[in-house]
């Protein structure tokens, strides 16, 4: 969405426009300084998700950084995230609301820790000066951590502190909110079914700020479209032709 000047220009000023005091920055991740040169035969996936492991690198001035998937909402500030005490730990993070198994094969790491990686807190500062991330290649290179969560779990295993008292899931699917410091929900997360695709529990919320966005008609066009399609589809044999269709069809 914000690869074109005319998105980002948008973005600037609704952000210029709610807040005058923060800001928006749009940064191009230079290769040259990732830690795994991505060759696409790594289990690790691309994008944001390949990136997180050089956070360090990339915002070389910062000491830590709250990391937010995009599909998410904040719904009051962060303080408790940005203040709280790392110590050792180079990872803060948040129990999954996945039933993830730990893949076969990895058992020589010893017990990994499952969290959701898209709610994380990194202390680039202490990652820098352990230069933990030269061990990074020995477990990116592993076919066995196929999926996020795993890779940075055992490249962090024994400093990865976790938010035990302030999760708060629902029931629905793996949709989950975060409330910080076990008071009131600081951050919904939709980490199953989109709410620009598809209606979802606490969809509302998303679709309030959507509107503020100058993307509203767009969205609202995208999720009229997801809908009809999901209920076209449903006449169709058999669950996997569903999930074939609705995969190759949807718009996100």
């Amino acid at each position: 969405m914000f690869k074109n000047a005319d998105a980002k220009k948008q973005m600037t000023e609704l952000v210029a426009k709610q807040d005058p005091e923060s800001k928006i920055e749009f940064i191009k991740f230079d290769t040259k300084i990732a830690t795994i040169p991505y060759d696409g035969n790594m289990a690790f996936g691309g994008g944001i998700c390949y990136w997180k492991q050089d956070f360090w690198a990339v915002f070389p001035k910062l000491d830590r950084i709250i990391y937010l998937d995009d599909d998410t909402i904040v719904l009051r500030p962060l303080d408790e995230l940005a203040t709280t005490h790392l110590g050792k730990n180079y990872l803060l993070a948040f129990k999954t609301g996945q039933a993830f198994k730990t893949p076969v094969g990895t058992k020589k790491y010893g017990e990994i820790i499952q969290y959701n990686a898209g709610v994380i807190v990194m202390n680039l500062a202490g990652i820098r000066k352990s230069k933990i991330y030269e061990t990074f290649a020995e477990y990116f290179k592993d076919k066995n951590l196929s999926f996020e969560q795993g890779l940075l779990a055992v490249a962090f295993r024994g400093r990865l502190a976790m938010y035990d008292d302030a999760c708060t899931l629902y029931n629905y699917r793996t949709h989950a909110d975060y409330a910080t410091g076990g008071r009131d929900i600081a951050i919904i997360h939709y980490t199953g079914k989109k709410p620009w695709s598809f209606p979802v529990r606490k969809g509302g919320v998303w679709w309030k700020y959507a509107k503020m966005s100058p993307f509203y008609t767009e969205f609202r066009k995208n999720w009229i479209y997801n809908f009809l399609l999901y209920v076209a589809v449903m006449f169709l044999p058999t669950r996997k032709m569903r999930h074939a269709i609705r995969k190759k069809y949807s718009r996100v």
